[in-house]
């Protein structure tokens, strides 16, 4: 019976086991690997590092995985032919399915790592929300008289929400440890001139001026030099300064996972495997071995045939990718012929601000404000029903 490997519990795996056929499970070995006993919400980390949710952003996966499927927590570490390697134990396979997750990219920038914190899994957001609210206990406590400055770096998709889901929030904390709201700044720092480049100049700006109504400071066009324990150095208008911080959350960058920059089987770029309309690994060094392989979600690199250019990372391309697999991977499982090319067309994309506010490109038009978030609350509430219903 040949053995497929399932790297990940993310959005691509989770739809691929979706949307494959009962029987296969019966007919071939299915091992699902995953780190974390838990599938999350990865659109939702920034309200679990708010502190806005917990649990809720998670679903149990033996709960909700077909019995035939074996599940298997252990921490992939390296990739090789047709072997993985984890710090549990070493596991084989006949067909590889590799969708593990993301990582933060700190583009090399001195006291990153050191210095700051990212927002990159469950359990990292939630630790980032109990960091937060014990340094704001530990700041109350001290009784220091400058005020605490918590500072993001990254206006991106990832650093807005979280800031629309925090500057809410702290109303919530700070009344729960006794600290004055107004003493807590909520500052972004970000490179570009802009926030939310993925969006029209006129929905950015009315999410920029709706967090300013929050009490958000924006520190725009400063290109982030240095990390440091109590700062970040920025270079703006040709000069350099520090921007204080008494708590730095890094959300500028991201890159695909780890296990593949630490596997010489792959050749990467930026921890991301370059891959083909069938999903299959192409310019690599061992190209001969890479038969039996499929790498989606974050990891995968693949090109707009239109603009030549790599698509962004999203649920929503990971999502597309897995349902085009669930038909290459019967075919490939079966010595069939594959039927079907990779391609992508966006849905739109919606970034909630807070609990009342969002923006969105949806059908062509711009939408934002409660239309906008009910239309997001929609499709992850389907999501995480439809996994309920595997």
């Amino acid at each position: 019976m040949k053995k497929v490997v399932l790297l990940g519990a993310g959005y691509a795996n989770m739809t691929l086991i979706k949307k494959l056929p009962k029987y296969i499970f019966s007919q071939y070995e299915f091992i699902l690997i995953s780190d974390t006993p838990l599938h999350y919400f990865s659109v939702l980390l920034h309200d679990v590092a708010s502190g806005v949710l917990k649990d809720e952003a998670t679903l149990d996966l033996r709960s909700i995985l077909p019995i035939e499927i074996k599940l298997i927590q252990d921490k992939v570490l390296e990739i090789k032919e047709h072997e993985i390697i984890a710090e549990k134990d070493t596991y084989e396979y006949d067909v590889l399915v590799v969708g593990l997750g993301f990582q933060s990219d700190s583009f090399n920038i001195p006291g990153i790592k050191e210095y700051s914190t990212s927002i990159v899994n469950y359990q990292g957001a939630l630790a980032l929300s109990e960091d937060i609210f014990n340094a704001l206990k530990e700041y109350k406590d001290s009784k220091q008289e400058g005020d605490f400055n918590l500072v993001v770096c990254g206006a991106g998709f990832t650093g807005i929400e979280f800031i629309g889901s925090l500057s809410e929030h702290l109303n919530v904390i700070c009344e729960k440890i006794g600290l004055k709201r107004e003493r807590v700044k909520v500052i972004c720092v970000e490179a570009m001139p802009n926030i939310l480049p993925m969006f029209s100049e006129k929905l950015a700006q009315r999410a920029k001026r709706y967090l300013q109504n929050q009490h958000v400071i924006f520190e725009l066009g400063c290109k982030i030099l240095e990390c440091q324990k109590d700062g970040i150095i920025v270079e703006s208008m040709g000069e350099k300064r520090k921007i204080d911080a008494s708590f730095i959350v890094w959300t500028a960058g991201v890159k695909g996972n780890a296990v593949i920059e630490n596997s010489p089987f792959f050749t990467s770029n930026r921890s991301k495997v370059e891959v083909n309309e069938y999903l299959q690994p192409i310019n690599q060094d061992n190209q001969d071995q890479m038969d039996d392989i499929f790498v989606v979600g974050d990891c995968a690199a693949i090109k707009d045939p239109k603009t030549q250019r790599f698509y962004p990372p999203t649920a929503q391309i990971a999502i597309v990718q897995a349902k085009l697999l669930s038909k290459l991977l019967l075919q490939k499982l079966q010595n069939q012929p594959f039927s079907q090319r990779f391609s992508f067309r966006s849905n739109g994309t919606i970034c909630s601000i807070g609990s009342k506010y969002a923006i969105g490109y949806v059908w062509g038009i711009d939408i934002e404000g409660k239309f906008a978030l009910l239309l997001k609350r929609l499709v992850e509430g389907k999501w995480k029903l439809g996994l309920k219903n595997l």
